[in-house]
């Protein structure tokens, strides 16, 4: 039966906001899938003392029809307030089809690697579709909802089964017999000490050369801390960090750290590749976008040929961007913005949504990234996986389209031809969700078919690249060192 009391509230706000905001909402779906996925939502909607947890999984799974990995429900937020009140456990997830297996465990007497039956009771299969429920989708990326999903999978389970422990049963690959882990969960106060072990907390920007040495010495510090913990804990390091032969940078986001060293770590990088003489690795696994400026200036170091990186921004004006978007303009900003709108297509982006009326759409067109003169002709190489979204997505299809070297690893988080984006965090009414909602599409590449949702596949792929075991390695090595021929 349709909810007709607090649910109702919700899901028409929801339902209001999207229009009033996102540019082109049902580009990917059309309008009467979202119409036939809200009817099913009103009535599938849960009760008003379900977990913020439950409450967070509906919203998602309707969001979901958009395709659209920047209009979803936060995870941020509701998974905070999951861990402040039941606290964490130190243990990342990989699933593979619906089967759940441990990534990095801190939990004694928790291997790694290994199948998951249960988790509080909730067969695993189960809080694999939970998982999958509460991912991103970017286009048709299921790929990329496997791996978003697994970071949603502990919050989930202690929110739903409100518990303050983690009991794992799991499948003991020497016996063949299921076991059972039972963990206390860390409170959030402590989260930093709990996670230390298998942190994966790295600067923004990383470069590794062919002798293993890095880029300055603050980098340099931080790969003998990290070596000097890995090798403690008795593990090895499960992302690779340099290949003999080449020189690797690790690029983790487009939007932490601050501007100023990002752009010297790029150049700086590729000088000394270029003094070396040896290929570049990029690798951004993981990497969720950020500004797509930075992701622009990676590719002015590495692009052989011109390119429109963007093609173009289609932005909604809506009361609620309206009001960020004036206040961004005003101050010392708004000087630098009158004097070069003419010239900047930041500047311009700027200065038109700061005086585009509401309710309004705007197409912001970019010129053609020139061929920099001080761009990188060696051999580069680049390897993504189900995480690398947004920004990242847009440099995966521009490297790919202009063939620059191949591109290793998994289906990335969305198609070539661009992605959505510029989200805006509104508050459900009634259940308090977080939900971000998209303001912007850009569009990477000039197409009549940017509705296409297939994601970027690579041109070698890697099959189950979480593990430790997997071809990646061996794949790299014989592109750096190409095999002989008999």
């Amino acid at each position: 039966m349709p909810c007709l009391g607090w649910g109702q509230k919700d899901l028409d706000s929801l339902d209001v906001w999207l229009r009033q905001m996102h540019p082109d909402p049902f580009i990917r779906c059309g309008e009467q899938a979202w119409d036939e996925a809200l009817s099913l939502a009103r009535a599938e909607w849960p009760e008003p003392d379900a977990s913020k947890a439950d409450k967070a999984r509906a919203v998602n799974r309707l969001l979901q029809v958009l395709q659209d990995s920047h209009t979803a429900a936060s995870t941020w937020h509701w998974a905070w307030a999951v861990e402040r009140q039941y606290g964490t456990v130190p243990v990342r997830w990989a699933i593979e089809g619906e089967a759940l297996w441990t990534l990095d465990s801190a939990i004694p007497g928790l291997p790694e690697e290994v199948r998951i039956l249960e988790l509080n009771g909730v067969a695993a299969e189960h809080c694999v579709r939970a998982g999958m429920d509460l991912a991103n989708m970017e286009g048709y990326s299921p790929d990329g909802a496997r791996r978003t999903a697994a970071h949603a999978l502990t919050p989930w389970v202690l929110g739903h089964t409100q518990s303050s422990e983690l009991a794992i049963v799991w499948l003991d690959p020497q016996s063949g017999r299921a076991d059972t882990t039972i963990v206390d969960a860390w409170p959030w106060r402590k989260s930093g000490k709990a996670w230390n072990e298998i942190s994966t907390k790295r600067l923004p920007i990383e470069w590794t050369f062919p002798d293993g040495s890095a880029l300055g010495s603050r980098d340099a510090r931080r790969f003998k801390k990290r070596a000097d913990g890995i090798e403690a804990s008795g593990k090895t390091a499960r992302i690779q960090t340099s290949w003999e032969g080449a020189a690797v940078v690790k690029i983790t986001s487009f939007a932490q750290g601050s501007w100023r060293r990002y752009h010297r770590q790029l150049r700086l990088g590729f000088e000394r590749a270029r003094g070396l003489d040896c290929p570049v690795i990029i690798d951004l696994r993981g990497n969720p976008g950020g500004q797509s400026p930075r992701m622009e200036a990676l590719w002015r170091k590495v692009g052989l040929v011109p390119r429109h990186l963007p093609y173009a921004l289609v932005a909604k004006q809506s009361p609620a961007t309206a009001k960020v978007h004036r206040k961004f303009y005003r101050g010392l900003r708004k000087r630098w913005v009158d004097r070069h709108k003419d010239t900047s297509p930041d500047a311009r982006y700027i200065y038109r949504m700061a005086t585009l009326p509401a309710g309004q759409t705007d197409t912001l067109t970019f010129g053609q990234q020139r061929v920099a003169k001080e761009v990188f002709k060696g051999a580069v190489a680049l390897i993504i996986d189900g995480e690398s979204a947004s920004a990242t997505v847009s440099f995966a299809g521009a490297f790919q389209a202009t063939r620059r070297g191949p591109v290793f690893g998994e289906p990335c988080l969305g198609p070539s031809v661009g992605t959505m984006g510029n989200p805006h965090l509104k508050v459900l009414p009634d259940s308090r969700v977080v939900v971000s909602l998209s303001t912007a599409v850009y569009m990477a590449q000039a197409t009549k078919t940017w509705a296409q949702s297939q994601p970027i596949r690579p041109d070698v792929y890697i099959p189950t690249m979480w593990r430790r075991s997997s071809s990646l390695s061996s794949q790299i090595q014989d592109w750096i060192h190409p095999p002989l021929l008999p």
